[in-house]
This record gives C-alpha cells, sequence and structure tokens, in this order.
C-alpha cells in the first residue's frame, strides 16, 4: 500500500488483499486513518520522539510502530503502555464491517518514480486523483501484514508470557534507516525470550511433558468409555444416525460448558467444550462469524440449506468414503442468529499445533520429519485426489499433532472444491502464498497448496521460513542453511518451484525417493553440512 505523505490517503494498493483484509477492493483515496485508525499521531512521535528523518531509502520496521502506539497509550493516560510494546499484538486496525483486527506495518520511504510492482488487479488511480501528489516527491510504502497467530489470539493486553524463538532465524529487526531480512509475520520478542544455548533443555523437558500429557489424557478418555452420541446431535452424519445416536431439533451454545478458549482467528474463536446435559465428550467448537461470511462462500445444499462453505466441505468430507485419518472431523453444526458453530471432534487432549511443535522440539532428525509431513501430504492427496478439493490455507498451525505423533488437518475455513476455480481472490497466509497468487493473477488451488506444502516441509527441516518478504517469495535464490539429505532438499525445490507447469504434484511428492530411503541411510546423513545457497 502506498501513501502520499502530504495528505496521508491511500494512492495505490493491491486490490486482491486490501479486499481480503479490509473489506475495500480498492481503499485508493481513503485516509490511512480509516484504516489504520491514529496512524499519523504514530509516525508524529516517531518523528518527534526518536527524531526518525522520513528520508528516501529509511524503513521503519514493525517494532517502532508498537513502541510509539505504547507511548501514545502513555500520553493519553492509559496504564496499558508498557504491556502494550512487550505484547506481539500489532496495532489496531478496522474493516469496512466495523470489527477490529490487529496489523502489523512495515514503512519504507521511497521515491515517488520508484513505482511498486502492480498486478493486473492492481488499481492505480491516477496521480492528479490525489492532491499535492507529483512525481518528484517521496512517498510512502507499507508492508501490512496479518497472522493469526500472532494477531488474532494476542488481542489485546494481558500478562506477557514467554516466548520461544526458533533456532536459525534472522538476526534482530533492523533499527530505523536499516535493511534487513525477516519473516513476513515476524514477531518482536519481549525481553523474557529463551535463549538458544542454555535452555534447550527446558523446551525438550516442556515438549515431552506437553506430549505425555496429551497421551495420558487420550488413555484417560478411553478408560472413560463415555460414548460421544450421549450429546444429542442436530445434523448428524449418515454413519451417526445408522449407529443410534440421538438427534435434535435446535440445538444451542448455552448447553455447552465452555471448558477453554483455544484461540481466534479472522472469522471467529475456537473453544473448547462439554455438552452440559450428557455424559459427553469434550468436542472443539469453532465459531464462525456469519457478519464475516464472504458473499462467495455461502453454499446451497438440498439437505443442509444454505450454509457456509467450510460448513458444506465438512460434511462432505465425513460421508462414507471421503473420511480420512488425517483429516479433521466434524461432528455437528448448528447456528443462531450471530454464528454458525462447528463441532469438531478433538484430536489428543490436548493436541499440540505444528508451529509450537516445531518451536519446542529442539532437535528434529530426518525420520520425524518425514513421519509428519507424509501424513500432511496424504491428507492432501486425499483431497486433491478423491475429494476434488483443495485446502487454500495449508501451513503449521493448522496441523495438529496428538501424543503419539498423529497428524490431522484443520481448518477449512478457506477451502473450496476444484470445479470451482480458478480463483480469483486471495485467501490463507501470505507467508505461504504461492507468487503466481502474490502477483493477483487467477490460480488454480491444487498448486498453491503444493507450494505451502514446500513452506511447510523447508519450516520443519530448518524451523525458519525460506523467504523473509513478499519480494523473496516473488524472485529470490531458495536458502539452503544445510543438507538433512539430498533427496529432501530436491523434494523442497520442486515443492517451491516458482513454474506453475513444472511445480510438482501431490502424486509425484509421495511417489518422490525422499519417501522411500531407508532409515539407516538417513541416519548417516543426519550431520550438519556446511551452508550452501542455490
Amino acid at each position: 500500500m502506498v501513501l502520499h505523505p502530504q495528505t496521508m490517503r491511500v494512492s495505490s494498493s493491491n486490490s486482491v488483499f486490501s479486499a481480503a483484509l479490509f473489506g475495500y477492493s480498492s481503499p485508493d483515496g481513503m485516509l490511512i486513518t480509516e484504516l489504520i485508525p491514529g496512524f499519523d499521531k504514530l509516525l508524529h512521535i516517531m518523528t518527534d520522539e526518536d527524531k526518525i528523518a522520513l528520508v528516501d531509502g529509511i524503513v521503519i520496521p514493525e517494532h517502532s510502530f508498537r513502541r510509539a502506539r505504547s507511548l501514545l497509550a502513555k500520553r493519553q493516560g492509559s496504564a496499558e503502555g508498557a504491556a502494550l510494546f512487550l505484547r506481539p499484538s500489532g496495532l489496531p486496525a478496522k474493516h469496512r464491517d466495523g470489527a477490529e483486527i490487529m496489523i502489523d506495518v512495515q514503512m519504507r520511504v521511497v521515491q515517488s518514480d520508484r513505482e511498486p510492482i502492480y498486478t493486473e488487479h492492481t488499481i492505480v488511480e491516477d496521480d492528479a486523483a490525489v492532491d499535492g501528489y507529483t512525481g518528484s516527491e517521496v512517498v510512502f510504502a507499507l508492508w501490512i501484514t496479518y497472522s493469526r497467530q500472532l494477531h488474532a489470539v494476542n488481542h489485546g493486553v494481558g500478562p506477557v508470557t514467554a516466548l520461544v524463538s526458533r533456532p536459525g532465524t534472522p538476526p534482530d529487526q533492523p533499527a530505523p534507516g536499516q535493511n534487513g531480512r525477516r519473516y513476513l509475520n515476524e514477531a518482536m520478542p519481549s525481553p523474557m525470550v529463551l535463549s538458544e544455548t542454555g535452555d534447550e533443555d527446558m523446551r525438550v523437558s516442556m515438549l515431552t511433558e506437553q506430549l505425555e500429557e496429551a497421551k495420558a489424557l487420550q488413555e484417560i478418555s478411553a478408560e472413560d468409555g463415555t460414548p460421544t452420541d450421549n450429546e444429542p446431535f442436530e445434523h448428524p452424519s449418515p454413519d451417526m444416525v445408522e449407529a443410534g445416536c440421538k438427534t435434535i431439533g435446535k440445538k444451542r451454545i448455552d448447553d455447552f460448558v465452555i471448558l477453554e478458549e483455544m484461540g481466534q482467528g479472522a472469522y471467529g474463536q475456537v473453544k473448547l467444550a462439554r455438552y452440559k446435559k450428557a455424559a459427553a465428550n469434550k468436542m472443539v467448537i469453532k465459531y464462525v462469524t456469519k457478519r464475516r461470511i464472504l458473499v462467495d462462500t455461502w453454499h446451497r445444499d438440498r439437505r443442509l440449506g444454505t450454509v457456509p462453505l467450510e460448513i458444506h466441505v465438512l460434511d462432505y468430507l465425513r460421508r462414507e468414503g471421503m473420511q480420512h485419518p488425517n483429516i479433521v472431523e466434524m461432528a455437528d453444526f448448528f447456528e443462531d442468529d450471530v454464528n454458525y458453530y462447528i463441532e469438531m471432534v478433538p484430536h489428543g487432549l490436548p493436541g499440540m499445533d505444528l508451529f509450537d511443535f516445531i518451536e519446542l522440539r529442539v532437535t528434529m532428525g530426518e525420520k520425524e520429519c518425514r513421519k509428519i509431513f507424509r501424513q500432511v501430504a496424504e491428507a492432501i492427496r486425499h483431497l486433491h485426489v478423491t475429494a476434488k478439493v483443495v485446502h487454500r490455507d495449508i501451513k503449521d498451525e493448522n496441523v495438529i499433532l496428538d501424543g503419539e505423533g498423529r497428524v490431522r488437518l484443520v481448518d477449512f475455513g478457506s477451502a473450496a472444491y476444484i470445479k470451482s476455480g480458478p480463483f480469483d481472490v486471495f485467501v490463507g497466509t501470505i507467508d505461504y502464498a504461492a507468487p503466481e497468487v502474490l502477483r493477483g493473477q487467477a490460480y488454480r488451488g491444487k498448486e498453491q497448496d503444493i507450494w505451502a506444502m514446500g513452506i511447510l516441509l523447508y519450516t520443519l527441516v530448518y524451523k525458519e521460513n525460506p523467504f523473509y518478504s513478499i519480494d523473496e517469495i516473488m524472485d529470490h535464490d531458495l536458502r539452503v542453511p544445510y543438507v538433512m539429505s539430498e533427496a529432501c532438499i530436491d523434494l523442497i525445490r520442486k515443492l517451491l518451484d516458482r513454474d506453475v507447469e513444472r511445480r510438482i504434484g501431490i502424486q509425484g511428492v509421495l511417489e518422490h525417493v525422499w519417501f522411500t530411503m531407508p532409515d539407516d541411510e538417513e541416519d548417516e546423513e543426519e550431520e550438519v553440512v556446511e551452508k550452501v545457497e542455490v
């Protein structure tokens, strides 16, 4: 997004991302404060307090904006100023529907004749449309990022908890005026970050403790033998009906006791709950806010009525022949005036997403990486080949492991049927977006899923993202910190091929030599090889 520095109005933007994040396909001409309230005040604080000169080439990173937000809160008499800086929740922004979202902003000052790369879908207004805009002036180029892992869960201010940084990640954030490589959604680490050298044993014990707890709870649940069908269901699957489950005409969220807040995403919340009126098992309930469901993601069904596409896909995936052990299972859904509620069978009690697993798992051998990734690939093959569905939001946060290392793919909020493609609306997470998607072109869903699998495998192996910015996703050699095995890096290269037609397919992934390597051969290749660039 590009701003005119005098008027603070948007002079150009990417229509795909603007529509997905703010609800405006063309925010050009709008004041930036309509999208990011108080943005002008944050800049004023940085130029006055930090004496930052907004000259050509200077880069203001995310943590500088967070610090300015903290100072602004203190000036306005808020007692939460310090916590705002320490907690990685970013800046408040406003969606078109009035809802508040949390984002991060990085700003670069550039000469206006250094035009940003526009796509065929980017709407750029004539220079005369923005008062005072001339070709010789500098402009503010904003990188705006949103991460459900950081911004949704940490929305607001609360106790500051320790963060665990991934080994091998880029150095600290650059100070204003410096360039630096970094994650698209990298968080500003707090002073409580665990060190990478002295606390490895602590991280190992944390991971072991959580996995053992998950396994123990699963065993206890199995011993209890409380049947799931003690809870009545409003929309049971055919298999559940055949098994004699109880049914109910109308279910309400008040019928459940909430046991745990599990997270919050762009379209709602996720909670662990249990049905009050029966000795029922725990369920994961995803709240989907109706007013945030996009118009083109509703689906009309003879049996279910008009429902969000996510519910229709999950219902389809629980039919006979469409179920898969590595894909989340929907048990039921119901609605009220505000939300849809999707009940899902928990995977592990508690389960752990791959994001946390990677953070806590200090050393992970090739055999373990392959075991996890193979299950993800099997889930995607089932979707692409059998169900004819694309997930479109494959990432480490959407892969859940139980205490036995079994994997399940979750969050079908961005899923679609392959026959509906090609797609021209961006969904998912920018870090995992393929180059053709970032160019704003119409894209085919399977190839996007394959690219995201490449990002996932790289992250699993190296504990960091392969690309630190959108520019690097578009055109940058793949960084290889070390070679776990030639077969592994070959598969990563094939997954991250920028040529859509040449990019490997899911069947080719599972037939790749990496999945046929004997364990004794890979053990010999576990030694770290010197860093190379390819």
